[in-house]
């Protein structure tokens, strides 16, 4: 059953970037999606001015840029959404692989006879993995949605 979850899950997210961004989704041969706002964070540069005056949020799903923005000291928030979450789920990477693994775990053991039910409580439990996984790494507030 977990196999077959797993599938009907993958193409879920598939079809939701799909849908979402209005082309299929490609995943680049590193496995990530990176951009890159500022190219330095020297204390001159847009960010920390920026940092001076607001509290900064950063929108993403990929935990790496998530943790560098984190580890510069300017970004004190983090929000994430459901595109960011078909695309953490899609990259292969082995950390959000971990985190649907366990959504499908879950959903599995909660609901198994009905796929609907079963693939869209795996849908909000994997954003709820990503959402707790940036909690450890932001200090501040954390919005994921659903």
């Amino acid at each position: 059953m977990h196999a077959l979850a797993r599938v009907v899950i993958m193409r879920s997210l598939a079809l939701f970037l799909s849908l979402t961004t209005g082309s299929a989704f490609v995943v680049p041969q590193n496995g990530r999606h990176v951009s890159r706002l500022f190219a330095a964070f020297s204390e001159s540069s847009q960010l920390a001015q920026l940092a001076s005056v607001t509290v900064l949020s950063i929108d993403s799903g990929d935990l790496e840029v998530i943790r560098e923005y984190a580890d510069s000291g300017y970004i004190t928030d983090a929000t994430t959404n459901p595109l960011f979450v078909a695309q953490a789920g899609m990259s292969g990477d082995a950390t959000y692989s971990s985190m649907v693994d366990d959504a499908i775990d879950y959903a599995v053991s909660k609901i198994s006879a009905d796929e609907d039910a079963t693939v869209s409580l795996a849908i909000d439990r994997l954003a709820v993995n990503l959402g707790k996984a940036i909690s450890e790494i932001v200090p501040g507030y954390i919005s994921t949605e659903v």
